[in-house]
C-alpha cells in the first residue's frame, strides 16, 4: 500500500470518526475526545522520556482523567461533586511534588513540570470540546464541527499553497517547510469555508463563524509551530504512529490544542457581551 493511499484511508477514517462523535450525542463526543486526550497524553509523556525527562505518568493520568471530568460534567453537577473533583486535583498535584522527593533525580522539577504540562497542553483543550458543543446550554454540533472544518481547510490548503507558491519562510528555525504563502493560502481557504458554513448553518451569526475561521487559521499556525517545537526538541519526526501516514494524535490535533481554548474564551466573552 502506497503512502498516499495509506494517508487517504487513515484521513477519511479520522474525519468520519470526528463527525460521527460530534454529531451523535454530547456523551459520545465527550467519550471520544476523552479517549483521544489520554492517547495524546501518553504520546507526550512517552516522547519526553527520549530526552531523559520522566513525568509521573500514573499521577499525571489520574489528574488528566479528573480534570477532563471536571471540565465536561461539572457545569451540570452539584457543588459537592464539583468540590470533590477539584479537591482530588489539588491533592494529586501536591502528591506529585512529594513523590518526586523520593526519586532522587537531577531533573525533579523538570519531571514535575512535564507531568502538569501534558495535562494543560493536551487534556484541557480537548476537554473544552464539551462546553463548546453545549454553548448556551444547547446541543449545537455545528459550532464545534465548524472549528474542525476550518482547521482541516487551513491545514490542507496551507500545505498545497506552500508547495505551489511557497518562497518566504514563516518560522524556519522551528519548521523549515512552512511559508508565508502557505499560511496566507490557508487563511483564504478558511475565509471561503466560513462563508459556506454560515450560509448553511444558523447555529451562530456569520460574523461568529468568521471569527472562528480567523482564530483557527492564525492561532492554529502557532499551534502547529508549538508541536513542531516540541518534536524538534525531542528529535522525532512524528509524535506517534497510531495514525498510519499521519503520525500520532498530537500531529493531527496540533492546531486544535491551541485553537480550542481561544475559541472557548471567545464564546465566553461573546455570551457576556450579547
Amino acid at each position: 500500500m502506497t503512502t498516499i493511499v495509506k494517508r487517504t484511508i487513515t484521513g477519511a477514517i479520522y474525519v468520519l470518526s470526528v463527525i460521527v462523535a460530534i454529531c451523535i450525542h454530547p456523551i459520545v463526543c465527550s467519550a471520544y475526545f476523552g479517549i483521544i486526550s489520554i492517547i495524546g497524553l501518553f504520546e507526550f509523556y512517552h516522547n519526553s522520556k527520549k530526552i531523559d525527562i520522566h513525568p509521573n505518568e500514573k499521577i499525571g493520568f489520574l489528574i488528566a482523567i479528573i480534570t477532563y471530568l471536571t471540565i465536561t460534567i461539572c457545569n451540570s453537577c452539584d457543588e459537592v461533586l464539583s468540590g470533590s473533583f477539584i479537591s482530588a486535583i489539588v491533592f494529586l498535584s501536591v502528591l506529585t511534588f512529594i513523590v518526586e522527593l523520593f526519586k532522587k533525580t537531577k531533573t525533579a522539577f523538570t519531571n514535575i513540570s512535564y507531568t502538569f504540562m501534558g495535562v494543560i497542553y493536551v487534556v484541557v483543550p480537548l476537554a473544552l470540546t464539551y462546553p463548546i458543543l453545549e454553548t448556551n446550554g444547547d446541543f449545537s454540533p455545528m459550532i464545534l464541527m465548524s472549528v474542525f472544518i476550518f482547521a482541516w481547510c487551513n491545514d490542507t490548503f496551507a500545505y498545497l499553497s506552500g508547495m505551489k507558491f511557497g518562497k518566504h519562510k514563516l518560522f524556519e528555525r522551528i519548521s523549515p517547510k512552512k511559508t508565508w504563502e502557505g499560511s496566507i493560502g490557508g487563511l483564504i481557504a478558511v475565509i471561503i469555508a466560513t462563508i459556506i458554513v454560515s450560509y448553511f448553518s444558523k447555529a451562530l451569526p456569520w460574523y461568529d463563524f468568521l471569527a472562528f475561521g480567523i482564530i483557527t487559521s492564525v492561532v492554529g499556525t502557532f499551534g502547529d509551530l508549538v508541536e513542531s517545537m516540541f518534536k524538534r526538541q525531542i528529535g522525532v519526526k512524528d509524535s506517534g504512529n497510531i495514525l498510519p501516514g499521519h503520525g500520532g494524535i498530537l500531529d493531527r490535533f496540533d492546531i486544535l490544542l491551541i485553537d480550542l481554548p481561544i475559541i472557548y474564551i471567545y464564546l465566553l466573552i461573546r455570551t457576556q457581551i450579547f
